[in-house]
């Protein structure tokens, strides 16, 4: 069987998103990170493009239009990738899945085309410990059924998958391969031969066959200056709003191999000896593929749970979230500075969804709390940082509008927490967020001063590294006997994905701010090249506690 450059068209109301039910209990640090890549997508923040649904584009993305003559599809070779990465898991023993090992294995065979190369080249910048590259496939699909089917595709996504540091065995079914071949493999992967035949389905619905990759299925002319690609069926990338068209779209797949019509060169091409959709079709009599073309909610239900089913399939040994759904209100870009005069500037960002805000704006006033739990000054929220459209396509997500705070602190009182609360503009209503009832956590134990770090590239013995400089805040000190810059770095640097360790720098004191309690720290960070930047933590350790401020981002830190 060839997944080339899928892509599948499916819809059920009731996996469309909404509102969690459970309270986001901020920070988790299990779920942050992959909530930010999935929800977010564009923002105020990294410019923008930034948010992989706008790379997607439309079915073909950034890689090419409906006419390009490559034929290719950025949103179907995503798709294609992750069923590579999960088709050779072993569910009997609980080995492989979805985990990323794709990438030690592109020079096989089974691995043959662009697609697994290009999405590793798409994703491999947003990998960081808090999220896996198996995760960004997974997401990566997720993004590529929802923006190709115009937001009629929405997979929950569930985050925890743990990347391999090795390729795994070899299987991934091939199109010359024979039924009971194809049936054992699938059920190594944990589907039975009705379930392989509705996977093979909804991945074949929509895409094609690339005769540069399979030049045994689709002859490919040599200086063809083409991929020379065959779809799948009559209806590739056709994706409408309208009912009517989309039962029309939904069933042609399906109805053109039951009449025996179809396009597709994996059911009816030339070569015999491939036409892997054919025999999988027709493994239960046609029954199941019947039924897929004559029932447009049965299609959509069946590749909904299998596709869900595909990117949840994970080594044994890998425990999974719970569905991860938008936080209402989430803080962002979090900063302290001790000034001279014995006073903490505090400042930050607060994400808000549409679905929290009404329909006419909301006034936002951020309460902090100091160490002791004593109101402190209320800073009210401003919109400078404007509204971004949540993940870029229909129905997968809210859309947020990002509001500044800022207010001046007593040193001495400090600060410790805050809630959040709207009043909306046309109601009156006030409503207060405390994360979980015990505010939004923000403490001045550690924190990195970013108005008086900076970070730069250094040229040594001809090679560029990229150096941090790091001024840090920190209370009473004398209770620490350890205060670190640490900045994870990848184990093995010429693997392609490898595990993360801790990069680890000894931060010295540079000075006390008179009256206060606060002292000054330094410390440089330097890498072995110019490469992209992971979060960094700045953490103080001591005989009874271990404070830290964690995950934070270069881009807040000043180049110069």
């Amino acid at each position: 069987m060839a997944w080339s450059r899928a892509i599948v068209y499916s819809v059920l109301s009731a996996r469309l998103w909404s509102p969690t039910n459970a309270e986001y209990i901020w920070p988790n640090e299990d779920i942050d990170e992959v909530e930010k890549i999935l929800f977010e997508g564009d923002n105020p923040f990294d410019g923008p493009g930034s948010g992989f649904a706008s790379i997607l584009g439309d079915c073909h993305g950034l890689i090419g239009t409906p006419s390009d003559p490559l034929g290719r599809s950025l949103g179907a070779e995503w798709l294609r990738n992750s069923y590579h990465d999960m088709a050779t898991a072993n569910v009997h023993t609980g080995t492989g899945g979805l985990d990323a090992s794709i990438v030690f294995e592109m020079d096989r065979a089974e691995n043959v085309g662009q697609a697994f190369q290009e999405t590793f080249d798409t994703f491999k910048g947003a990998r960081n410990s808090r999220a896996s590259m198996a995760d960004l496939f997974a997401i990566a699909t997720v993004m590529a059924l929802g923006d190709c089917s115009d937001g009629k595709v929405i997979i929950p996504f569930r985050g925890g998958r743990v990347d391999a540091v090795g390729p795994g065995p070899s299987g991934v079914p091939e199109p010359q391969q024979d039924l009971a071949t194809h049936t054992e493999s699938f059920a190594n992967q944990g589907f039975n031969v009705t379930e392989m035949i509705a996977l093979v389905a909804c991945g074949h619905s929509i895409g094609g066959v690339h005769g540069v990759d399979f030049p045994t299925i689709v002859p490919n002319p040599p200086d063809s200056g083409t991929d020379n690609t065959v779809t799948f069926d009559t209806t590739t990338d056709n994706f409408d709003n309208f009912v009517l068209a989309n039962l029309k779209i939904l069933h042609i797949s399906a109805k053109e191999f039951v009449a025996n019509v179809s396009q597709n060169p994996l059911a009816f091409g030339q070569n015999e000896t491939t036409r892997s959709d054919f025999r999988i079709f027709n493994a239960d009599g046609g029954d199941l593929i019947s039924q897929m073309a004559a029932s447009q909610d049965f299609f959509l239900s069946t590749c909904t749970t299998m596709l869900e089913r595909m990117l949840n399939t994970v080594p044994r040994s890998v425990k999974l979230t719970d569905v991860i759904k938008p936080a209402s209100v989430k803080p962002r870009k979090l900063f302290l500075t001790v000034n001279a005069d014995g006073t903490l500037f505090v400042n930050g960002i607060i994400r808000i969804t549409d679905t929290v805000l009404g329909s006419s704006g909301s006034q936002v006033t951020i309460h902090p709390v100091s160490r002791l739990g004593k109101p402190l000054p209320i800073a009210i929220g401003t919109t400078k940082r404007g509204f971004t459209g949540g993940c870029g396509f229909t129905n997968c997500g809210p859309d947020y509008t990002y509001y500044e705070f800022n207010t001046t602190v007593s040193a001495k009182d400090g600060i410790s927490s805050f809630t959040v609360e709207t009043k909306d503009s046309s109601t009156g209503k006030v409503t207060t967020y405390s994360n979980g009832g015990a505010g939004f956590p923000f403490s001045d134990d550690i924190q990195p001063i970013i108005s008086q770090s900076n970070q730069t590239i250094i040229t040594i013995d001809g090679t560029d590294h990229l150096q941090l400089n790091i001024t840090a805040a920190v209370l009473n000190a004398e209770q620490f006997t350890d205060i670190s810059l640490i900045v994870p770095q990848p184990s093995n640097v010429t693997a392609p994905i490898s595990p993360w360790v801790q990069d680890r720098v000894s931060l010295k004191p540079s000075h006390k701010i008179q009256g206060t309690s606060f002292t000054i720290y330094t410390g440089t960070w330097q890498s072995n090249s110019a490469a992209i930047s992971h979060p960094f933590d700045v953490v103080a350790t001591g005989p009874t506690r271990t404070v830290s401020s964690l995950f934070n981002s270069w881009q807040d830190i000043p180049f110069v």
